[in-house]
C-alpha cells in the first residue's frame, strides 16, 4: 500500500514539473500608447479659433472673424485649409493649415470694393507637452474685389514645408496671377519669392495695332516642384519653370531649374519675368 502512495505522489510531482511556464499579464497601465495627432490638430485649431473670436459663418465649415486688414476695415468670412501633419529637419513634430477669408460682403461668391482684398493666414503649430501650440502665423493680403489668395501647403523639400498662395486681378483690359512661395523655418515663416504665372494686356484695344496701343504682353509660366522618387536630392526640391509668349511686344521663352539661395533663402527667379503694369 506503501508503495503505491509513493508511486501515485511521484507521477504527480513529475506533471507538475513539466507544467508550461505561465505568460505574465500585461496589465493596461503598462501599455504606451502614441497620442492621437489628428485629434490633437483639431484640438488646437478649435482653441486657435476661441483665441481669434471666431463666430460661425454662415455656411457649415465657414467662420466669421472681427479683424481689420491694411486696406479693409472687415469683417472678414472664411475657411480652414486641410490639417497638414508633418515632420520638419530638427525632427519635430509640426501642424501646418491656412485660413483664407474673403469680406465678408463678397464671401466668396461676389465682389466688394476693388481696393480691398481678402486676408490669407499660414498656420504652424509646433508638438509641446503633448498638445499642439501655435508657434507662429502670417497673415497676407494678396486679393483684390474683396477675394483673399488661394493658400495651400507644399512639400519643398525631404523635410521641408511651407505655403503657395496663388492670386490675380482684372483691370481694365490687363489680367495678371502670381504665386509667392513661404517657408517654414526653425522659428519664422519666410517668403521665398513671388512669381508672375500668368499676364496679358489683349483686353487694352480692340485692335493690337492701333495708335496709343501698348506693345502686346501675353505671357505664360508654369511650375512645379520636382519630387521624382529614387533621384538625389539635397535640402529642397528643384523647381522647374517654364515659360513662354510676348513681354512688350518681344517673344521670349526658357526654362530653368532652381534652388533656394543659400543666403536670402529665396529662389533666384529671372527679373524679366516680373512683369508689371
Amino acid at each position: 500500500m506503501l508503495l503505491i502512495v509513493l508511486i501515485v505522489g511521484l507521477a504527480a510531482g513529475i506533471v507538475w514539473l513539466e507544467l508550461p511556464a505561465t505568460t505574465p499579464v500585461v496589465t493596461p497601465a503598462s501599455v504606451v500608447r502614441a497620442p492621437d495627432l489628428n485629434r490633437l490638430a483639431e484640438q488646437a485649431v478649435a482653441v486657435y479659433r476661441s483665441s481669434q473670436g471666431m463666430q460661425a459663418g454662415p455656411k457649415p465649415g465657414q467662420w466669421k472673424l472681427q479683424a481689420q486688414a491694411s486696406n479693409s476695415p472687415g469683417p472678414f468670412v472664411g475657411v480652414f485649409g486641410p490639417l497638414q501633419l508633418v515632420r520638419d529637419g530638427q525632427g519635430r513634430q509640426l501642424l501646418l493649415s491656412t485660413f483664407v477669408a474673403d469680406t465678408a460682403d463678397s464671401a466668396g461668391e461676389g465682389m466688394d470694393s476693388f481696393a480691398a482684398s481678402g486676408i490669407s493666414r499660414l498656420l504652424c503649430f509646433v508638438l509641446q507637452d503633448g498638445q499642439f501650440v501655435l508657434q507662429t502665423e502670417k497673415q497676407l493680403e494678396m486679393g483684390t474685389n474683396g477675394m483673399a489668395a488661394a493658400a495651400r501647403v507644399v512639400q519643398l523639400g525631404p523635410q521641408e514645408w511651407g505655403w503657395v498662395l496663388q492670386s490675380g486681378y482684372v483691370q481694365q483690359g490687363y489680367t495678371a496671377s502670381t504665386v509667392e512661395f513661404f517657408h517654414a523655418t526653425a522659428s519664422d515663416i519666410r517668403s521665398m519669392g513671388r512669381l508672375t504665372e500668368q499676364a496679358d494686356n489683349k483686353g487694352v484695344c480692340a485692335d493690337d495695332g492701333a495708335a496709343g496701343c501698348p506693345a502686346l504682353t501675353d505671357l505664360q509660366v508654369h511650375w512645379q516642384l520636382l519630387q521624382q522618387a529614387g533621384q538625389p536630392v539635397g535640402r529642397f526640391y528643384p523647381l522647374d519653370i517654364r515659360w513662354q509668349g510676348r513681354i512688350d511686344g518681344k517673344p521670349v521663352s526658357g526654362q530653368r531649374q532652381l534652388l533656394p539661395d543659400a543666403n536670402s533663402g529665396n529662389y533666384p527667379f529671372p527679373p524679366s519675368l516680373n512683369v508689371q503694369f
